[in-house]
């Protein structure tokens, strides 16, 4: 991995989640961390991927293992997503999408999700509180206070 490496999450705990990484009301939830997934874990679990099939012009699903998804992941966006990954940590976020998350290490030390089931599951999980701060200080009105509530078990089916 090539920069300093952000946290890595605990099980059990909420954290502050931005879809595709912007930071604004609309783009925040809240997840919970499930379970953290080994790379050898990870190429068990069995997900259904969807793709367009150019010769049908129909939707249609892929079934791969979500190593093999990473895998796919890191070359189509190669600038975000690091070579390697200490882990797969898995997110529930019910307000954001039904099914749960797969967040993976980018170049910069991060956790950013990847798109398993759908295209648009990919968003910045914030494992310090520094985005989520951020966006306190910037607006620094406390209608941006309720507009990020606490990443807590209260907040958690909230949509914001």
């Amino acid at each position: 991995m090539e920069n300093k490496l952000e946290s890595i999450p605990e099980v059990g705990k909420y954290y502050h989640f931005f879809d595709d990484g912007k930071l604004s009301p609309s783009r925040h939830y809240i997840c919970r961390v499930e379970r953290l997934l080994s790379k050898e874990e990870a190429n068990e679990i069995m997900v259904e991927v969807p793709y367009w099939n150019p010769i049908t012009n129909e939707d249609e699903t892929i079934t791969m293992t979500l190593f093999e998804r990473w895998q796919e992941e890191k070359e189509s966006v190669s600038f975000l997503y690091s070579e390697d990954t200490d882990y797969f940590v898995e997110l529930s976020c019910p307000e954001y999408d039904n099914n749960n998350l797969y967040a993976v290490r980018t170049k910069d030390g991060v956790w950013f999700t990847i798109a398993v089931q759908d295209f648009w599951q990919t968003g910045r999980l914030d494992v310090t509180g520094k985005k989520y701060q951020h966006c306190i200080d910037s607006w620094g009105d406390d209608d941006w206070k309720e507009k990020y509530p606490p990443a807590d078990e209260e907040h958690y089916m909230k949509r914001f």
